[in-house]
């Protein structure tokens, strides 16, 4: 959790380890009076995380009578992990659990609930795909795409959108498919370069955006039309994929190298993207480049 006031501070004294140890103090400090100003809040992140967990024991126990017990059981251990580590950060961040007005909430509501559904189903999508059950991975990742074009359509359409959701959303979709393609790579669908190209591009827009934050000033990750469009291509090339190790035979022998290809050519194209939107914004955000309107890129910077 960046806190521009004690950013501030910490600019003006050099990034030294007295410095960045007096920060952590004050934003620990704070993290706690937050959490006491909004019991409500952190009742409501820990009950949605208990229906999550309930959910995740029901469908290993579906796993373990229907496929392996063994695949069960380590569905159960790292969804429980990831739900520990995903509700942690978010209780953790829980000052941003504010409307568009900046008024307290006290719930979670349908489209935070579905942002967080994308995270715990990260596990389940990643052991499914190394157990090579393609059609159950195909199945968890087309829900959870749908949950990643529920969320943001219903938060506009009946006025949902909270501060919360705001930070939350890009970061989900960083981590998401982050884990989506290890577990692709991890089983064999895809060549290592391709999961390179992957972490580059991810890791550069959440450390690259964190580090403009805390060096620079200010900034938030916002999708643009072109990174929109990359993610749809990038959805239907892993469901492609997934399709073609399910049909096999002369179709996948074909066309099964050229999806990998494709894939780890979108997304070296997308670390060229960012990398450009990068030095972009760094140059406005330092007064190098005049910008007209808004900052066109995934990073832009402006008060929080």
């Amino acid at each position: 959790m960046f806190i521009e006031e004690y950013l501030q501070e910490l600019r003006r004294d050099g990034f030294t380890l007295p410095a960045f140890a007096r920060y952590a103090r004050r934003v620990a400090g704070l993290a706690r009076e937050n959490l006491d100003a909004n019991p409500g809040g952190v009742r409501a992140v820990w009950s949605v995380a208990l229906g999550f967990f309930a959910v995740a024991f029901m469908a290993s126990a579906a796993v373990a009578l229907g496929l392996d017990r063994w695949l069960a059981y380590e569905l159960l251990l790292w969804t429980s992990v990831w739900i520990l580590l995903a509700f942690g950060a978010v209780t953790a961040g829980i000052v941003l659990l504010r409307d568009t007005e900046g008024y307290r909430l006290a719930s979670l509501n349908t489209p935070l609930v579905l942002t967080l559904a994308r995270v715990v189903l990260v596990p389940g999508i990643a052991l499914l795909l190394m157990d090579h059950h393609y059609a159950l991975a195909l199945g968890v990742y087309m829900f959870a795409a749908l949950t990643d074009v529920a969320d943001g359509w219903i938060a506009r359409r009946w006025r949902q959108i909270t501060v919360l959701g705001t930070v939350l959303d890009p970061i989900v979709d960083i981590v998401f498919n982050f884990a989506l393609f290890a577990g692709l790579v991890l089983a064999g669908l895809l060549p290592n370069w391709v999961f390179v190209m992957a972490a580059v591009r991810y890791g550069l827009l959440l450390v690259g955006a964190a580090c403009l934050y805390v060096l620079v000033g200010p900034v938030t990750i916002r999708p643009t039309t072109l990174g929109r469009l990359m993610g749809v291509v990038t959805s239907a090339l892993v469901a492609l994929l997934a399709v073609l190790h399910l049909r096999g035979g002369h179709l996948a022998d074909r066309l099964l190298p050229l999806t990998g290809i494709a894939l780890g050519v979108l997304l070296a194209a997308g670390v060229l993207h960012v990398l450009a939107l990068g030095w972009y914004n760094l140059r406005v955000m330092r007064g190098v480049v005049r910008a007209q309107g808004r900052v066109v890129g995934d990073v832009r910077w402006g008060k929080q």
